[in-house]
């Protein structure tokens, strides 16, 4: 009988975690960028291993060149959280990574910053940062 309650504790737990899991795929789903701000932003970080943020302005030009290429990677690395945070609007999540120049893209493993890219860059630099903290 002692057993039998102890499996049912065991698999109750389980079940929690694995409810917990589906949830956090639910609110930011594979294959996305996902619009990040000061309500969700830490929430996004600790649901991902491995995320990818850009931060970016309205104002921006370059910002807009590079935000396709986010998108294209976010499709062929479900894998991976990809998430743009609006600067002009969130400065205190910007100020507390030390963003000052537009567009940035932060890499974050496990809710760390590892890596930065600065500028609109080529596809082929953001994807083979990617590849190297995938491969860690």
């Amino acid at each position: 009988m002692d057993e039998d309650k102890e499996l049912e504790e065991l698999l109750k737990k389980k079940a929690l975690e694995l409810s917990k899991k589906v949830a956090k795929s639910v609110k930011f789903p594979p294959g996305e960028v996902h619009h990040l701000d000061s309500s969700n932003f830490d929430e996004f970080l600790a649901s991902k291993d491995v995320a990818v943020v850009d931060f970016w302005a309205e104002w921006c030009a370059p910002c807009f060149l590079l935000a396709p290429i986010i998108e294209e990677l976010a499709r062929d690395y479900p894998n991976v959280g990809f998430g743009k945070l609006n600067s002009d609007e969130n400065p205190d999540i910007a100020g507390r990574y030390g963003v000052m120049s537009l567009p940035t893209v932060i890499f974050f493993k496990k809710s760390e910053p590892v890596d930065a890219v600065v500028g609109a860059v080529p596809r082929e630099v953001i994807e083979e940062k990617l590849k190297v903290l995938l491969d860690e």
